[in-house]
């Protein structure tokens, strides 16, 4: 058990340095490089809306916040390649915090996760490996460079552009290397949704980087932004991070390391100021165009009415000329009645002659009229052209002007958001720092305060609010809980190599379910009773459990909360209810920590009791009742301020029961306890 007793302290530890964490800078030889790709501009697939976007305002954030930035935009595969070794340089030797953030296509290829660069051309698997960028060669250069921190934040799997390369969305899940915090933008095995350009940032980035301007924990920054990613996509994009960090973190820690809001304001301000030039300077281009444009229409019409007067002319000597024509054929015809042969031969000859320079004039005014026809054409076609081009002008810059006053609209609402965001932070900074200065007990109190005037309520909303509130509170599985039975989630989990699924949402007990345990003490082996439990009835959220022929002798939750227990000595009640399980994902690395009211109704006691739990592991046991695969947990429990326990235990996800359990309670009287319950048999209810 030493190495309970070592977590245990670990936990106390971690709660003693929580608690100091506003108070103390993180040490003057922090040394703070980031890495940001962001790829948007693929050249053998659609391109991406915002990744481009993201990378440029998280590199500018983590700027301020203390960190040496390399920026990789649009990068080929070369230049991701250079940019790690160049990385892995600058870390080398500095006991630094690491930091990859990446934004763009991502996919995955027998269990390993890889970053697409804009040059690549997929088209089956083989090609993945040469063309893609792997995660690993990232930590593997962190680990080389003997980094004491490192951070890997993936915004990518926007949607899967390479479907014949691999048979699986998004990324694979993987466990964190020790001392690394990994982030996820939607659970592995889904994708994640690129925004609009008009958002100009992808969901899971948008909420990042407001989170990332709060003094907290990393484990804070990441739990929030989870929350309001599901709350905003209504459940279809979860957010999902692994962490084996051992020491505490803050990207913004308040002291040395943070982040003027003013400074976001101002920025705002000059953006606003600089949309609005911009829009006043497509206005003005408009009206510009606009007036060419009349212009234009003028001068049009005056050329037309100019071609008017000169085909009239023409039309007029036409005229002239066919009279003249006929003139010259009349006279013929009387020079045919001269008699005198040489007078007659001579008039013919001279009226032949006319005739012939009439009939040349005449072609010649029709190549004339030809030419004034074609060069009407040619000019009619060109100022078509002409109008067509300005017209395009207009509407384009008409376009422009409106999309300006769009993105000054878009900015001011921006800058609405970003001072509530700003006076949100400002509260929940406050709230934290005040909550740090008191006792357990006391941020307990206040906690289950603002968790009574919620728990009945049937809007998700309230619950995402309580939750962002108090991202690592007491309540936080209950709350978490409730947000689970309210909005269902629209992510499909996936396996992992290891076959471990990330499960939420997952029915616990049904009508009818009924299980048989044996009890024995662990250290002797000697049988203390056999326990038979079965789910009575479901009504709503309340499942009524008998165990043995005694009815309702436990009243659950349907997360499998314990609202009340009934012994033959006493009747024990639990506000908020007693979890061991975690209200929304069951999966390896999971830890919370819960407290309660626990009131010993006969006697009319009422204990603080505090557990802190983690899931430890997934693996095979074997117990009476068979073989099974089996999420393990472990719960250090304290009771007031005399009793404490360890409870370690396995269970399945869409079963309610344990199916081991080692428990261990001192009480100080030394009336201990040291139980092993084992599953005998099951037999699984209705819906």
């Amino acid at each position: 058990m030493q190495h309970l007793a070592r977590a245990f302290l670990k936990y106390l530890l971690l709660g003693l340095a929580l608690a100091s964490f506003a108070s103390e800078a993180q040490s003057p030889q922090d040394v703070r490089i980031a890495l940001v790709i962001g790829n948007a501009a693929y050249k053998h697939v659609p391109a991406l809306a915002n990744s481009g976007n993201d990378a440029k305002s998280m590199a500018s954030l983590l700027g301020r916040l203390g960190f040496k930035v390399l920026e990789v935009v649009d990068g080929d595969r070369a230049s991701m390649l250079r940019a790690i070794e160049q990385m892995r340089g600058q870390l080398k030797g500095k006991q630094a915090v690491a930091m990859l953030y990446y934004a763009g296509h991502g996919l995955q290829l027998d269990w390993r996760n890889y970053m697409v660069p804009v040059d690549a051309k997929l088209g089956k698997a083989d090609d993945v490996p040469i063309q893609t960028v792997d995660i690993q060669e990232v930590l593997r250069a962190f680990k080389s460079a003997a980094t004491r921190m490192n951070i890997i934040v993936l915004d990518a799997c926007r949607d899967n552009p390479f479907p014949s390369t691999t048979s699986s969305k998004g990324l694979a899940p993987f466990d964190a290397p020790p001392g690394t915090f990994l982030a996820f933008a939607t659970a592995p095995g889904n994708v994640a949704e690129d925004g609009d350009e008009a958002s100009g940032n992808g969901l899971f980035t948008e909420f990042l980087i407001k989170e990332l301007q709060k003094p907290t924990s990393i484990e804070n920054v990441f739990k929030r932004v989870r929350l309001q990613v599901r709350q905003r996509s209504q459940g279809r994009q979860i957010p999902w991070d692994s962490s084996s960090l051992e020491e505490e973190f803050a990207f913004n820690d308040g002291v040395k390391n943070t982040f003027n809001p003013d400074d976001l304001i101002r920025d705002a301000k000059e953006k606003q100021e600089r949309l609005r030039a911009e829009a006043e300077a497509a206005k003005q281009k408009e009206i510009e165009l606009v007036r060419q444009r009349e212009h234009e229409r003028i001068r049009i019409a005056e050329e037309q009415r100019r071609r008017e007067v000169e085909t009239e002319e023409r039309r007029k000597r036409e005229i002239e000329i066919f009279k003249q024509l006929e003139l010259e054929r009349q006279r013929l015809a009387e020079a045919e009645k001269i008699k005198e042969q040489l007078a007659r031969q001579r008039a013919e000859a001279e009226s032949k002659e006319r005739e012939r320079l009439l009939a040349l004039a005449a072609e010649e005014q029709r190549r004339l009229a030809q030419e004034a026809e074609r060069a009407r054409i040619k000019a009619e076609t060109e100022a078509r052209e002409r109008e067509r081009q300005l017209a395009l002008a207009v509407e384009a810059e008409k376009k422009r002007a409106q999309e300006a006053a769009q993105a000054l609209e878009r900015a001011r609402l921006a800058q609405e958001q970003r001072l509530k965001d700003t006076e949100q932070a400002k509260a929940q900074s406050e709230l934290e720092t005040r909550l740090r200065k008191e006792t357990e007990d006391k941020q307990f109190e206040i906690q289950k305060a603002d968790w009574d005037k919620i728990k009945d309520s049937k809007n998700p909303d309230d619950f995402y609010s309580f939750l962002i509130k108090y991202p690592s509170g007491y309540i936080t599985e209950q709350a978490q809980f409730a947000i689970e039975r309210l909005s269902k989630f629209k992510i499909l989990p996936q396996a992992s190599v290891s076959g471990e699924k990330i499960y939420t949402n997952t029915m616990r007990y049904r009508v009818g379910d009924t299980q048989l345990t044996r009890i024995t003490e662990a250290d002797s082996g000697t049988e203390i009773r056999y326990d038979s439990r079965t789910i009575e009835r479901i009504f709503g959220n309340i499942v009524y459990v008998k165990i043995g022929d005694e009815p309702d002798v436990e009243i659950l939750t349907l997360d499998g909360g314990l609202i009340k227990h009934r012994t033959t000595q006493s009747t024990t009640s639990f506000d908020p209810p007693l979890i061991n399980l975690p209200g929304d994902e069951l999966r390896v690395g999971k830890k919370w920590t819960s407290r309660t009211v626990e009131h010993n109704e006969t006697r009319s006691i009422r204990r603080i009791r505090e557990d802190r739990v983690e899931v430890v592991a997934y693996e095979e046991i074997t117990v009476p009742a068979g073989t099974f695969n089996a999420y393990k947990l472990v719960m250090q429990s304290r009771i007031g301020k005399a009793i404490s326990g360890v409870n370690t235990y396995w269970v399945e996800p869409n079963w309610g029961f344990k199916l081991k359990a080692i428990r261990k309670i001192d009480r100080p009287r030394g009336n201990s306890t040291y139980e092993l319950h084992e599953m005998v048999s099951r037999k699984m209810g209705t819906n």
